[in-house]
């Protein structure tokens, strides 16, 4: 009993696995000032300053965002909690970081700010270029939730799976409801709809994703690509 109350609770607060965190910052770029915007950001991502990073940023376009302005964002991935902090606080007051945010606001609009912390993930993530697709939900029962997923990830219906699975828990900001994001990787979004539609033919897999609205309710979804990476993480550490 005791080893399965503190299951519950390392679930709940996202100690399952690694305390990878990433910050997601949504942006509002018009196509006058994309030009402006990148030029900021690969004068950043060359400086001094900036060569310190020890995390990874991926810069991120938005094909299908639903009704949501943002259009680009960054997702930044660190490996702790603690290394976010110290990065902030090595960029406070650097004329590199002052010219790249005055830089990025005079070219575009800060729509949101998120953070998130890692809890389970699954298959190889690549640290380049890469299609994603992102799933907003409301979980109600998160230890179950999580204990289907591991099944089901572990089971021979997701042998075949072309891409990575990732859960990450909202921590600060997000959208009100939301609890977690489930985001989903590939080579390409054919690829992951593909499988998709393949597996919709074996009823395991229709049975297992039944089972799972009964510890989340979907909200939402987009699609994104990858335009850009900077960083030395490798993503495939925070499992």
């Amino acid at each position: 009993m005791f080893i399965r109350v503190m299951f519950v609770l390392l679930a709940m607060t996202g100690l399952a696995r690694a305390q990878a965190v990433w910050v997601d910052y949504a942006w509002q770029v018009a196509p006058a000032q994309e030009n402006r915007f990148f030029s900021a950001v690969d004068k950043f991502t060359n400086s001094d300053t900036f060569r310190t990073f020890d995390g990874r940023m991926l810069i991120n376009a938005h094909a299908i965002n639903g009704p949501q302005a943002t259009n680009f964002s960054f997702a930044v991935i660190y490996d702790s909690l603690a290394s976010f902090e110290a990065t902030q606080a090595g960029l406070n007051g650097t004329a590199d970081w002052d010219r790249f945010r005055k830089a990025l606001a005079a070219n575009g609009t800060l729509l949101s700010e998120t953070v998130y912390t890692h809890v389970a993930g699954w298959g190889t993530l690549d640290n380049n270029t890469q299609a994603w697709e992102g799933s907003a939900v409301q979980v109600t029962n998160p230890a179950g939730y999580i204990g289907r997923l591991n099944r089901l990830m572990d089971s021979d219906i997701m042998s075949d799976f072309p891409g990575s699975f990732d859960v990450w828990r909202v921590t600060a900001g997000g959208a009100p409801g939301v609890t977690h994001t489930i985001v989903f990787g590939a080579k390409s979004w054919s690829e992951l709809e593909n499988f998709r539609a393949e597996s919709a033919k074996n009823p395991d897999f229709v049975a297992a994703i039944a089972g799972m609205a009964k510890t989340r309710t979907l909200l939402g979804s987009l699609w994104t690509r990858s335009v850009g990476t900077h960083g030395t993480l490798d993503l495939n550490s925070i499992r």
